[in-house]
């Protein structure tokens, strides 16, 4: 199988790319090689191939409120680029997108928790700083999903572990080593540990066609419980734990519906969260 993935040096990606490296042909484009995908002449040089796996984000939750101009450039152009390259050949294009993009929906009332493929898109202040990732991920997905070719969407639900930067469990532990222990906010989230995700992208990219499918772990938990989770496992007493105000337009609950993505790939084998905050938290201690 020839794939194109791009984004294989940040955390997703080069979990992905560990994973298919020996068994099939990859080529591969980030930033941090000095593949700029904002620029057409990169992509419109990218090979045939049988499958383009376009992985490549600004990611991060502080980077959407500190730097929110780029994150919207970085994670649009990139992906118009690719479908103009791509649009009028054989080649299967996966996109991996967000569950941020139906926060609004969700948080409103208007949908159910654990919430399945169908939830309407919604942003309820466009004004707001936060959905400079998630803009570019819905545009993402219509974009994708009218192709006459095959494609695939991946709605990622809080993927965590070894090498993540710039989210909540590593930036804990990075504050817990300095002896702070906050929180911002005690909304509920549904976190799935990178390798089980990793086990069900990649059946995802070789059997599913034109579908939309969650990735993640159907099982909600409170952040206060995470965060007492990693204390405990650091040796720290957990009613240190100090809660404060969440970011405007974090969303108060999240955790997927994983009915299809079970039918699609059959996986079933989740790692618990307490082992997989275990493997994290030794690789950043």
């Amino acid at each position: 199988m020839r794939i194109v993935l791009t984004g294989h040096k940040g955390f997703i990606g080069k979990h992905y790319f560990d994973h298919i490296k020996n068994e099939h042909e990859v080529t591969t484009y980030d930033l941090a090689d000095g593949q700029d995908l904002k620029d057409k002449s990169v992509t419109d040089n990218m090979p045939d191939c049988d499958i383009v796996v376009h992985m490549a984000a600004t990611n991060g939750t502080r980077l959407f409120y500190e730097t929110p101009t780029e994150v919207t450039m970085n994670n649009t152009l990139p992906t118009m680029h690719i479908v103009d390259r791509y649009k009028h050949t054989p080649t299967k294009i996966v996109f991996t997108s967000t569950c941020e993009i139906f926060n609004g929906a969700v948080d409103k009332g208007f949908y159910d928790v654990p919430t399945d493929e169908q939830v309407p898109i919604m942003f309820d202040d466009i004004t707001n700083a936060r959905w400079s990732y998630s803009i570019p991920k819905a545009l993402g997905e219509n974009l994708i999903s009218n192709l006459s070719t095959h494609w695939l969407i991946i709605r990622y639900f809080n993927v965590y572990g070894p090498g993540q930067r710039d989210h909540f469990i590593s930036e804990f532990v990075e504050r817990a080593k300095q002896g702070e222990y906050y929180i911002k906010g005690n909304d509920t989230r549904s976190f799935c540990y990178v390798d089980d995700a990793i086990a069900m992208t990649h059946d995802l990219v070789l059997k599913a066609n034109d579908k939309i499918v969650n990735v993640g772990k159907q099982e909600e938990i409170k952040i206060e419980d995470v965060a007492k989770c990693i204390m405990d496992i650091m040796g720290v007493d957990p009613t240190l734990l100090e809660i404060r105000d969440g970011p405007r337009g974090s969303v108060t609950r999240r955790c997927p519906d994983t009915k299809q993505v079970r039918e699609l790939t059959g996986f079933k084998n989740y790692t618990s969260l307490r082992a997989g905050i275990e493997k994290t938290v030794e690789a950043y201690w």
